[in-house]
């Protein structure tokens, strides 16, 4: 043995000589022969391992590094040779669990700085390891570096949920959310997890700040970044809505401590146990502050900020069944409803409820929204939502979703919320004057550069740069097909360009669009745009009208067959107007103000009728027009009037009776006259008008114009033959005691054998 050692310890000293020489080869021949004395030693086989890997024979180098490694007894030195040929080799994941025996090693020496530094490289290199995660999850939350922490928990949520240990990936997913109840990244884990969808290994997204927004949320920050938007950094603690909330809640019950009277035990004790649960909170006691409101509410404290506060404690703790029962007895109170919502939501999506989740998520945007939108708006603006609700839980949108929650989450964190919900507002509304768009728009858009194109696209119209602002909209479309409020822009833009006929179709498409989602108020803006562009097109009138039938929008439906009826008027289709008019008046029972309907359909019958000369048809019109408008002088004249055309005086005069004693009934007789006059100049041959007029001037004393229009009938009856009807005439002139009365005698005596 003994001249073994010498033999091996020569051709270990010739080899190292060779190294420091660089003469590979030889240096191999000389540990070759030391392996061959001694096979045992670390030495030899590490002297080999470097001399291949020289040669860049890594195969080699790697088997001899691993034997170095083995006798040894795991010296980190060759195990860090052994990672960094396994490296080099393309054996990532061999080189990852090579560096994470190493951390295990280092950590048996206490050196945990060099064992954290091995496990970083061994998860960079195979992040589907789960001990060296374990390991750095461990220490990041011992040391208070939360982001890091949760990172890690993620990723061995992450690795377990592919493994299939959902319960076990759950837990992991909810340890990191103790760290950080509202990380939106850990809920979206969550989320995931319930929903059994495998989780996104976060080495495979491209790199950011640990505090970055969400890429949801960069489209906002983007496209309102030119108004100053953005730029503060989110908080983690608590949103903004929730942090103004809870502060109101503080100072409300410290006015309500003070409020009772302290001479009754009960007030007494109440107002204590509030003082201890004020003063916990804020010393962040949580458990002991849970403990103070809940005896506090047991003694009969019932105050909303109590219950929204204790909500808030339980939701820290992760006692969210606690916490919804809390905040939904919040959210009724006015001051409380928005931070409730948002709470809500929060709390739901860490149950793993997306449904409920984006439910109260889309009751704060709403809220938001309502509190920046004309009043004239609101209406669709709450509609707009309904819609949104219906497209993220209803049609199972799970990932645009998860990035709306996301992104809401982060623009709610900035400071200053209120002002840039505002801004962004205006800036909304710049954006298209076609119709609402409600800030969840902004955070569905599907990219920052729809957004900003859009924008960029309305200034461009605004300097009536169309070609250019159509580039713009093209490119937002390219980047976001589905999103209608650029295809809206797009049809605004056409029209104002000048290009009517594709603006029509393009907002018949939109209009075809939101019809398949159901958003019937869309497709009738969008359908009433056609219409306003091209009134003569009869064919979208119709369609928007069958439309508005079937959703009971009938007052609009009524308007628009009147507007049709005028388009048929104008392009000389009379017969197809008149339809239109008779098939609005079938309608009219079920609108809101049927006789004012009834009377604007009816007229337009009529006045086609009349302009035809049908005057049997415009009989029945103006007999239904003289119903509903009793007090309308043109109807009731026009009325006596036709009873005269289809050869029914009778009728006439009866009618025309009926209007005269009206006008005398409401006190405005000085118009018969008037009337009568007009109706026996045109009619001076008929005896009643004459004997009605007659009557009203002897009233009056005005006896010659009683005689003037009585020769005139007597007149008109001689010339007709009518003989004993002229005879009646004249006596009645004689009975006047005319100026000329032996003239009327003498006609009178020829009259009579």
């Amino acid at each position: 043995m003994a001249n073994n050692r010498a033999l091996f310890e020569d051709a270990l000293a010739r080899g190292h000589s060779y190294i420091w020489e660089q003469s590979w080869d030889e240096a191999i021949a000389a540990f070759n022969q030391a392996v061959a004395e001694i096979d045992d030693e670390s030495a030899a086989y590490a002297g080999l391992g470097m001399a291949y890997l020289e040669q860049n024979k890594l195969k080699e180098a790697l088997g001899n590094y691993k034997l170095a490694s083995r006798y040894s007894r795991g010296d980190v030195i060759h195990l860090r040779q052994v990672a960094d040929v396994q490296e080099r080799l393309g054996q990532l994941s061999e080189a990852g669990k090579t560096y994470n025996s190493i951390g295990e090693i280092e950590l048996s020496k206490r050196r945990l700085k060099e064992a954290m530094n091995n496990w970083q490289l061994a998860v960079r290199l195979e992040p589907n390891l789960l001990s060296p995660h374990k390991r750095l999850a461990s220490v990041y939350r011992r040391e208070g570096a939360t982001h890091n922490a949760i990172r890690e928990y993620l990723a061995i949520a992450r690795i377990l949920s592919a493994q299939g240990e959902q319960a076990t990936a759950l837990k992991a997913a909810k340890t990191a959310l103790q760290l950080d109840p509202r990380n939106a990244e850990i809920l979206t884990a969550i989320e995931m997890i319930n929903q059994g969808e495998a989780l996104i290994d976060s080495s495979e997204i491209p790199s950011q700040s640990s505090d970055a927004l969400s890429e949801v949320s960069q489209q906002m920050a983007s496209v309102l970044k030119e108004k100053g938007l953005t730029g503060d950094e989110p908080s983690h603690e608590a949103v903004s809505p929730v942090q103004d909330a809870r502060r109101l809640a503080l100072e409300q019950l410290a006015e309500e401590i003070f409020s009772d009277s302290q001479d009754d035990m009960s007030m007494l004790k109440r107002a204590t146990l509030l003082s201890q649960a004020l003063e916990n909170q804020r010393r962040n006691m949580t458990n002991e502050a849970i403990s103070a409101y809940e005896q506090a509410i047991q003694a009969g404290v019932d105050h909303p900020a109590a219950r929204f506060n204790l909500g808030l404690l339980y939701q820290n703790n992760l006692r969210f069944d606690d916490a919804i029962r809390e905040f939904e007895r919040s959210v009724d109170e006015h001051e409380f409803r928005l931070a409730s919502h948002f709470a809500l939501g929060e709390s739901y999506r860490a149950k793993g409820l997306t449904d409920k989740a984006i439910e109260h998520f889309i009751n704060v945007l709403k809220i938001v929204d309502l509190g920046t939108v004309q009043h004239t708006h609101a209406d669709r603006l709450i509609e707009l939502y309904e819609n949104l609700a219906d497209s993220l839980i209803t049609k199972g949108e799970r990932e645009q979703a998860t990035g709306f929650a996301n992104a809401l989450v982060e623009f709610l964190s900035q400071k200053g919320w209120e002002d840039k919900a505002k801004e962004a507002r205006g800036r909304l509304d710049a954006m298209s004057e076609s119709g609402v768009m409600i800030l969840g728009d902004v955070l569905t858009a599907g990219s920052s550069q729809v957004l900003e194109s859009l924008y960029l696209a309305q200034e461009y119209t605004k300097r009536s740069m169309y070609d250019t602002a159509i580039e713009e909209i093209y490119l937002a479309i390219q980047f976001s097909p589905d999103y209608l409020p650029a295809h809206l822009q797009l049809a605004e833009t056409l029209g104002k360009q000048g290009r009517t006929d594709a603006s029509s179709l393009k907002y018949t498409t939109i209009a075809d669009t939101y019809k398949v989602r159901g958003d019937v108020n869309g497709a009738v803006i969008a359908y009433e745009k056609v219409v306003e562009l091209s009134p003569l097109d009869v064919s979208v009138k119709a369609k928007l009208i069958d439309m508005l039938k079937r959703h009971g929008q009938i007052d609009k439906a009524l308007e628009h067959y009147i507007s049709m009826g005028e388009a048929h008027f104008q392009l000389a289709q009379v017969d197809s107007a008149r339809s239109a008019y008779q098939e609005g008046l079938k309608l009219t029972p079920r609108a809101n103000q049927q006789q004012e309907w009834e009377k604007r359909l009816l007229t337009r019958v009529a006045e086609i009728d009349m302009q035809r000369f049908n005057w049997r048809q415009a009989l029945n019109a103006y007999k239904k027009l003289r119903q509903l408008m009793p007090d309308d002088e043109r109807s009731a004249i026009t009325l006596v009037d036709l009873y005269y055309k289809v050869g029914q005086p009778n009728n006439a005069i009866v009618e025309l009776d009926r209007y005269l004693k009206q006008l005398v009934r409401s006190g405005r007789g000085a118009k018969v006259g008037g009337i009568l006059q007009d109706m026996v100049s045109r009619r001076p041959a008929d005896a009643q008008l004459v004997e009605r007029l007659s009557r009203l001037y002897i009233q009056q004393q005005r006896i010659s114009d009683a005689v003037e229009i009585l020769d005139k009938l007597g007149e008109a009856q001689l010339d007709a033959g009518e003989t004993k009807e002229a005879a009646e005439t004249i006596e009645k002139i004689l009975g006047l005691n005319p100026p000329n009365a032996s003239n009327y005698r003498q006609l009178l005596s020829q009259l009579k054998p």
